[in-house]
């Protein structure tokens, strides 16, 4: 068996393990338990910090910088629809399946096994290694990387943060702003209406208005930005003219505007609601250009593209880029799975990768 294969057949085998150990945001300490023993039990010293992990290398290389390898441990709540237990999923030859496998447990274990083995075959490479599995991503919570990089970036020059990119390189991503608005109104019976004010029609006006703004200043990496309303709540009967209306805005930000002219703009266009950005801090990510990263991409011919989906990147301030084996299709989807080739791809290409980039 090939070297990748050995690896390879490790990493569907851990893959399997830790999607059985349930791990939902806020909920992933038995799984952050099991990883820190299969780390401890390969020869390493985990360090723990609450149920973010990380682990260093011995000693590192004067001279050269450190590359954090980033996946976070965490999923989604089981999407409705599933065909079988997600996390008690049937075997299958040619794929892992159930919750989290492909977001973002592909990546988890391609780059544990990809540290592994530059570790313990003492690979000559360009930097230093870092491995950072991180908790709380998919509710951008305070403990997980919010938290962890006040440690790892006194520590990490830049970073791969490892997310269902089918192995192509993302060299920017958008940023999120979710808005909650409120529009208030007067109630009333419906038989003498004139004496309310409908909450409904207001929100109708400032729906309107935020889907005809107009972001003039395009990105030359992200483009436009993009915006969506996509909840909206009203009314409790029938004959009752309703006195407030709450809708919910997502946009998908560049980094042509900070999130704070996003929301003075949004203002602009519908004073009559209350609008309130749930975070202010979910900004648009960019590899800086000639950086290392985007020139070993170039050189080994990884395809480059800008992601609609927002990750652990949005919290560092150090350079990344975004690559992962899996498909971003298949995240938050009932039957979710990974096939056992994409890690052996994803476990290849990290390693060609890492042993070549261009300090």
């Amino acid at each position: 068996m090939s070297e990748i294969g050995k690896y390879c057949e490790a990493a569907c085998k851990l893959l399997s393990e830790i999607v059985a150990i349930p791990s939902e945001s806020f909920h992933e300490t038995k799984r952050a338990d099991f990883l820190c023993s299969f780390l401890q039990s390969e020869g390493f010293e985990p360090a723990r910090y609450g149920n973010n992990i990380v682990v260093r290398q011995a000693a590192n290389e004067s001279g050269k910088p450190v590359l954090m390898l980033n996946a976070h441990i965490d999923t989604v709540a089981a999407a409705s629809g599933y065909t079988f237990d997600p996390v008690n999923p049937p075997a299958d030859r040619d794929r892992i399946l159930g919750l989290g496998s492909n977001d973002d447990g592909a990546s988890v274990v391609c780059m544990i096994f990809t540290f592994i083995h530059a570790v313990r075959e003492r690979l000559k490479l360009p930097v230093n290694l870092m491995l950072a599995l991180s908790c709380e991503e998919e509710r951008s919570g305070e403990n997980g990387m919010r938290m962890l990089r006040r440690i790892v970036e006194r520590e990490a020059d830049f970073a791969i943060v490892g997310e269902p990119t089918e192995m192509k390189a993302a060299i920017a991503e958008k940023g999120l702003l979710v808005v909650d608005a409120s529009c208030e109104g007067r109630s009333a019976h419906c038989a003498h209406a004139e004496l309310g004010v409908n909450a409904i029609y207001k929100a109708v006006t400032a729906i309107s208005s935020i889907r005809d703004l107009e972001f003039s200043r395009v990105s030359p990496s992200m483009g436009r930005i993009g915006l969506n309303i996509t909840q909206i709540n009203a009314g409790t009967a029938h004959n009752v003219i309703p006195d407030s209306c709450n809708f919910v805005v997502d946009i998908r930000t560049t980094d042509s505007y900070t999130n704070e002219e996003v929301m003075e703009l949004l203002n602009e266009a519908a004073p009559q609601c209350d609008l309130k950005a749930r975070n202010m801090r979910n900004h648009a990510s960019a590899t800086p250009q000639e950086h290392p990263l985007l020139k070993t991409a170039e050189k080994l011919g990884v395809e480059t593209y800008v992601s609609p989906t927002t990750s652990d990147w949005m919290r560092l301030s150090i350079p990344a880029i975004k690559m992962g084996p899996g498909d971003s299709n298949r995240s938050h989807k009932a039957d979710e799975f990974v096939y056992r080739d994409e890690i052996a791809d994803g476990l290849k290409k990290y390693l060609e990768f890492i042993s070549n980039i261009q300090v």
